[in-house]
C-alpha cells in the first residue's frame, strides 16, 4: 500500500475548497437565483466526490484514467470560478439551466461510479492482465533516451507532412493514419522527468526545452489554437505526475523565487498566447488558400500588428455583448478566455440540451448515425469483405452538425448528456456508465505493476494531454466508443511500429559511434 497522504494535494484539495467557496459566496451574493444556486450545487458535489479520488494511490497507480476523470471534473468545477472571475452567473445564456445542471450532476455521479470500479478501492494494488503483460513482453513499457529522441524527430517530420495534405476526410487512410501519430513529437518532453520512464537524470535539459521552442513555432503554422499550447500542457501535466509520484515536498515546489517566476511566466504567457489565438482566427480565413510558410508568415504579421490586434478584440467585445438564443442559431459564447471556453464551456451542455428536446430523446436518426460511425471505425477493406456497404464520405460531419440540424459540414461540438438522450433515451446513462468503465480499463492497461514499482507505458506518457481533454464538448459518447474499438488499438500498434524503428536506428548509430 501506497504511503498516504501527499502534503501536495493536501494543499490542493484545500485551496480547490476555498476558490469554490468564494466563488459560491459571490455567485449567491450577486446574482442569487434557484438556478445559479443549483450550478453551486453541481461544483459542490463535484469537488466532495472528487475529494476521495484526490489521493497519491489513484494518481500513482492510475494516472491515466486519474487525468480523464480529471477532465470530468473540471467540466463541473471551473464554469463557476470562471464566470465568477469574468463577473458573470454561471448561467450566463442559459436557456434550461434546471435540467442541464441536474443532469451533469447526474452524469458526474455516473463518471466517479465507472472511475471507481475501474480502479477500485483506495489502497487496493493494482494487478497485470494479459494484455499488458504481453505489452511488456514486446517492450511497449521499455525506452532509451536516443529512442525518445528519433521518435521526436521522426514525430516532427509527420508533423510538417501532414501540413502538404490539408483538410483529413473519411476514407483516407493515408491521412487517417499519419494524423494518429501525433504523439510522437512529445517524446523528448518526457526527458524533462526521467524518473518517469526509469532513466537517469545526468544530461542537460536545454536541448528539451528549444526542442519545445521549435514545436511551438511550427504548430503556429497549424493555425490550431490548441495545438501550440499542447506541448506545453503535456510538459506541466508530466511536471504534476511527476511531483505527486516522486512524492515530492510542496516545500520543494513553492518558494518566493519560484512562485514569483512562475507568475510572471504565467502572466506574459497568457498575453502571447492571447494574442496568438486572435492573430490565427483572423488569418483562418485565408489558411486553405495559402502555403503553410504563408499562413505562418501572415500569423506572425498579424501578431506584431498590435493595432489590428486591438481593433480585433473591441470588435470581438461587441459581438459577445449580444447574447443569441439557441432558436437563432448557434452560438458558443460564455467565457472569454479560449482554452477555458473550450474545456469548461457548460452553456454548450445546456445549448445542445435544448436540440435534443427539439428533436426528441432516443431520436431514430440520432441512432442510426450512430452505428454508421461505429462501423466506419473499421477499415474499408474489411468492410468491403463483410459486404457492408457504408460510404464513409457521408459521414463527413460531427455529431453537434447532426443534433443541431442543419449545416453538416460545420463540425459542431456536442456534450455527452445531449448526445446520449438524443441517441439512446435515458438508456443512455447505463451505456455510459459501460463505456466510461471500460475506457478507464484500458487506460489503465498503460500501467505496468512490478514488486517494488509501476512502469508507465512511454506512449501513454507522450498522450498525456489527450487523455485530459478525453471528457470534452466533441463527439460525446460516439468518442468513447471510438476510442475503444480504435484509438485504443491504433495508438499500441502505431507506437510499437515506431518504437522499433527508432531502436534500429539507435543501433545503427551507436554502430557507427563504435
Amino acid at each position: 500500500m501506497i504511503e498516504e497522504p501527499s502534503s501536495l494535494l493536501r494543499s490542493i484539495s484545500y485551496w480547490l475548497g476555498i476558490v469554490l467557496l468564494i466563488a459560491i459566496v459571490l455567485e449567491i451574493t450577486f446574482f442569487p437565483s434557484l438556478a445559479n444556486a443549483l450550478g453551486c450545487i453541481m461544483a459542490l458535489t463535484s469537488y466532495g466526490v472528487f475529494r476521495y479520488f484526490l489521493k497519491r494511490h489513484y494518481i500513482v497507480n492510475f494516472p491515466f484514467a486519474f487525468l480523464m476523470y480529471l477532465s470530468m471534473f473540471l467540466y463541473r468545477y471551473l464554469p463557476l470560478v470562471a464566470t465568477i472571475l469574468e463577473g458573470k452567473p454561471i448561467t450566463y445564456g442559459f436557456e434550461r439551466p434546471i435540467v442541464t445542471f441536474f443532469y451533469e450532476i447526474l452524469l458526474f455521479l455516473i463518471s466517479s461510479l465507472a472511475f471507481y470500479l475501474a480502479c477500485g478501492r483506495l489502497g487496493k494494488k493494482s494487478s497485470n492482465n494479459l494484455l499488458t503483460k504481453s505489452l511488456y513482453q514486446c517492450g511497449f513499457f521499455k525506452i532509451s533516451k536516443s529512442e525518445l529522441w528519433i521518435l521526436g524527430f521522426m514525430g516532427l517530420v509527420i508533423r510538417i507532412f501532414t501540413f502538404s495534405l490539408g483538410s483529413i476526410e473519411y476514407g483516407d487512410v493515408t491521412g487517417k493514419f499519419v494524423s494518429g501519430l501525433g504523439y510522437l513529437y512529445n517524446a523528448p518532453i518526457i526527458l524533462l522527468f526521467p524518473k518517469l520512464i526509469n532513466l537517469k537524470d545526468n544530461y542537460s535539459k536545454k536541448p528539451i526545452w528549444l526542442y519545445i521552442s521549435v514545436i511551438f513555432l511550427i504548430n503556429i503554422a497549424s493555425n490550431s489554437r490548441e495545438s501550440i499550447i499542447a506541448p506545453v500542457a503535456t510538459a506541466l501535466i508530466l511536471f504534476f505526475l511527476n511531483a505527486i509520484i516522486s512524492n515530492v515536498k510542496l516545500s520543494d515546489i513553492i518558494s518566493i523565487p519560484k512562485v514569483a517566476g512562475v507568475t510572471i511566466l504565467i502572466f506574459f504567457g497568457i498575453s502571447i498566447i492571447s494574442d496568438l489565438s486572435l492573430a490565427m482566427l483572423y488569418t483562418r480565413a485565408v489558411r486553405g488558400d495559402v502555403g503553410k510558410m504563408q499562413l505562418l508568415t501572415q500569423t506572425i504579421d498579424t501578431y506584431r500588428d498590435k493595432e489590428l490586434l486591438n481593433s480585433l478584440r473591441n470588435k470581438m467585445d461587441r459581438k459577445t455583448k449580444v447574447l443569441e438564443s439557441y432558436s437563432s442559431g448557434w452560438t458558443e459564447d460564455y467565457l472569454d478566455n479560449f482554452m477555458l471556453n473550450r474545456y469548461a464551456n457548460m452553456r454548450i451542455s445546456d445549448q445542445t440540451l435544448y436540440y435534443a428536446e427539439r428533436i426528441g430523446f432516443g431520436n431514430t436518426k440520432m441512432r442510426n448515425s450512430f452505428y454508421d460511425r461505429w462501423l466506419s471505425l473499421l477499415p474499408s477493406p474489411v468492410l468491403k469483405a463483410l459486404k457492408i456497404n457504408l460510404d464513409k464520405a457521408q459521414l463527413s460531419f460531427s455529431r453537434g452538425d447532426l443534433l443541431f440540424g442543419s449545416n453538416l459540414s460545420s463540425f459542431k461540438v456536442t456534450s455527452h448528456i445531449a448526445d446520449g438522450l438524443a441517441t439512446f433515451g435515458y438508456l443512455y446513462f447505463l451505456i455510459q456508465l459501460l463505456a466510461f468503465l471500460i475506457v478507464f480499463k484500458l487506460l489503465n492497461y498503460f500501467v505496468y505493476t512490478s514488486i517494488d514499482q509501476n512502469i508507465y507505458a512511454p506512449y501513454a506518457l507522450m498522450s498525456v494531454f489527450v487523455f485530459l481533454g478525453m471528457f470534452r464538448n466533441a463527439n460525446g459518447i460516439s468518442s468513447d466508443i471510438s476510442f475503444i474499438f480504435r484509438g485504443f488499438w491504433q495508438g499500441i500498434i502505431t507506437y510499437l511500429i515506431f518504437v522499433t524503428l527508432s531502436r534500429a536506428v539507435s543501433a545503427i548509430m551507436l554502430r557507427k559511434r563504435s
